[in-house]
Parts: structure tokens; C-alpha cells; sequence
């Protein structure tokens, strides 16, 4: 049974300082720190008590920020600032990572509101994601050079090969499958460093007209592919805020993989449908192709896992890894419905925008 809480005011707040998970003190206008909680004690490595009645701040943290503080206190009152923000441990000798904010209590006291967090491992998350940007550059670098360039050589020589007609009539088809086994690792480089652009690159933020987006790649697409009868149906006024670019990748993926696996049928029909709610614009993206088997649907947006093979349409296994990746970054998503035989509805969810409502400011 729990026990019976004292719910008068100063009882409260004196329960929710010492339960804070952030570090607390409540400091004197002379720097004495007058209360302690046990999460800054704990950060500090020292009992409350023995923090308590002394300018602790001295002891605790490094000397640049202990001064700032000290420099705080001397100030006039109508000279302070209303809020101090300090960071100690920016060089990992200096000691602990640590954000320590000073803000003046209500009332004419002069006391503050000392709060201390440990920036430990949001530093350590942060070097940790630029190793990793890092890594994904010279990757990049690695894939766009040192891959590509012995992709175009063994191409170049077939076509040679070929061009001087020293492979026999009966080595020719083996000559094809040289060149367009090159072809297709040279689209699946282009694939990779696609998909790594869309992991690292900032996205802008801007009124996008999807509906033309829609429309643009439906073209490409018809256009690519002159002999096949299609039929794009594109709902009027979508409108998202994201990067056109990046946007019209996403799209182009999702309309790429209806264009495949509609291989087996007379005519490609794609329709785009989307509605505004909560300031998200949610589009349906619908197909008409051979569609899927829904018990394997969380592997259709994973790199290299795919549902078909290249017989049925299926390519490199990387378009609708890079469609997720952009709707993410995006701060949407992408999602999908099928059933086998009967097309594919493509559900994406996308911050929602006014036309000319312009670029968010500092973009």
C-alpha cells in the first residue's frame, strides 16, 4: 500500500527537486549553494551535505565554467542576463561532458535555479554519428571511383571486342552477357551511392507540387519506355514541404516499381489519390501489376531483399530501400498494401504544404 503524500504546495515542489532526473541546486546570491538534489550529487561524486553551505561550483566543475559563474553572481541584477548557459568538458581531458544552466528564481531574493546535465553520451552519440558520416564519405568516394572505373574498363573492352569482330559469331552472346552484366553492376553503384546520398544529405525545406512531380515522372517513365500503353491518373493541388529533388527520387522509385511489375499486363495503370489531415499530406500511390504476398511486406522497403525475381521484374533491390530512406528523412513514411495478382497500393505520409507558402526561414 502506498503511503499518504503531502500535497500541500511547498511539499510538492520540494519532492519534485529532489526526484528530478536533472542535476538541481538552488544557489544564494553570494554562490553559497543553499539546496542539492541527489542527481547532481551523484554527477558531482559527493554527498549533498557536503556540497551544501559552500560555493560548490568551485569544486565541481572546471575552472572556465566555475568563473563564468562567479562573474554572474558579481554582476549587477539588472545587468544579468536572464538565462546563463555553460558547457564544460568540450576537451575530453578538460573532465566531464556537462551543460550547466543558471536561471534567477522568482522574487527579490536574488537566488538561482543551477540545473546540471551530463552530456556524456549525447557527445558520444554525436562523435559516433560523425564517424559514421565520415565512413559513408570515403565509401562514397570508393564506390563512385574505385568500383565504377573497372565497371567501364571490362565495358569498354567488350564493346572493342566487339567492334573488331575478334570474338567468333558462336562467343558473341557471351560478349552481350559481359557487357550487360557490367551495365547492370554500373546501375546498381549508381544505386548505392543514391541510397547513401539520401542517408547524409540535408533535406530543404519548401512547397513541393507533388502533383507535378507525379506527372514529370510518369513522363520519364512513358517516354523511357515508348512502346508500353499507360495510363496515369494524377490528383490535382498535392502539395508537400520537403526537397523537390528528393521528393521526385521517392516518387520515381515507388512509379518505377508499378512500371516493372506491370510487365505481364496490356497496359501500365498507375493512380495517385491524397488528402490533407493534420498537416500531413497522405498519398495513396495505386498499381495494377502482379502486386505481392503481404506476409513478406517487411522486407519490400530493406536493401537487397526482393519479392520477385528478375524474370517477374525485380532489379537491384534498392529502389524502395532509398523511397523509405527519403520519406524518413522527410519525416514521413512509406508503406504498402497487396495482394498476389491484383496491384499494389503504396501509402505515403509527408509533411503538408500550401502552394507559394515559401521555404521555412534560414532555409
Amino acid at each position: 500500500m502506498r503511503g499518504v503524500v503531502d500535497t500541500k504546495p511547498t511539499s510538492l515542489y520540494r519532492l519534485a527537486f529532489e526526484s528530478a532526473d536533472a542535476g538541481l541546486a538552488v544557489l544564494s546570491p553570494q554562490g553559497e549553494w543553499l539546496l542539492v538534489n541527489a542527481a547532481l550529487a551523484a554527477l558531482a561524486g559527493q554527498p549533498a551535505a557536503a556540497l551544501q553551505g559552500q560555493r560548490a561550483h568551485r569544486q565541481v566543475f572546471e575552472p572556465a565554467v566555475a568563473d563564468a559563474i562567479d562573474a554572474l553572481l558579481a554582476a549587477p541584477a539588472q545587468a544579468c542576463a536572464p538565462r546563463l548557459v555553460l558547457e564544460s568538458g568540450a576537451d575530453a581531458a578538460a573532465g566531464p561532458a556537462r551543460r550547466i544552466v543558471l536561471s534567477p528564481l522568482p522574487g527579490d531574493g536574488g537566488a538561482l535555479l543551477l540545473r546540471c546535465d551530463d552530456l556524456t553520451a549525447e557527445r558520444a552519440h554525436h562523435l559516433r554519428e560523425q564517424d559514421s558520416a565520415t565512413l559513408q564519405e570515403y565509401l562514397a568516394h570508393g564506390l563512385s571511383h574505385e568500383l565504377r572505373a573497372p565497371l567501364r574498363s571490362i565495358a569498354g573492352f567488350a564493346a572493342r571486342l566487339d567492334e573488331t569482330g575478334q570474338v567468333a559469331a558462336d562467343g558473341r552472346p557471351d560478349l552481350e552477357r559481359i557487357r550487360a552484366a557490367a551495365a547492370r553492376a554500373d546501375q546498381l553503384v549508381q544505386a548505392l551511392l543514391e541510397f547513401l546520398r539520401a542517408s547524409r544529405q540535408p533535406m530543404r525545406q519548401e512547397p513541393v507540387d507533388v502533383s507535378l512531380l507525379c506527372e514529370w515522372v510518369a513522363a520519364e517513365l512513358q517516354d523511357r519506355d515508348r512502346g508500353r500503353a499507360a495510363r496515369i491518373e494524377v490528383a490535382p493541388g498535392l502539395w508537400a514541404r520537403g526537397d523537390e529533388h528528393w521528393i521526385k527520387v521517392l516518387l520515381r522509385e515507388v512509379f518505377d516499381n508499378a512500371w516493372k511489375f506491370s510487365a505481364d499486363r496490356d497496359e501500365v495503370r498507375i493512380t495517385v489519390e491524397g488528402a490533407v489531415s493534420d498537416g500531413r499530406l497522405q498519398l495513396a500511390v495505386t498499381d495494377h501489376g502482379c502486386g505481392f504476398d503481404m506476409r513478406y511486406a517487411d522486407k519490400l522497403f530493406l536493401p537487397f531483399q526482393r519479392l520477385h525475381g528478375s524474370n517477374q521484374g525485380g532489379g537491384h533491390g534498392l529502389g524502395l530501400a532509398i523511397a523509405r530512406r527519403v520519406a524518413e528523412c522527410h519525416g514521413g513514411s512509406i508503406r504498402a498494401e497487396s495482394r498476389p495478382g491484383q496491384g499494389s497500393t503504396f501509402f505515403i505520409e509527408l509533411p503538408a504544404a500550401s502552394p507559394g507558402a515559401g521555404a521555412e526561414p534560414g532555409q
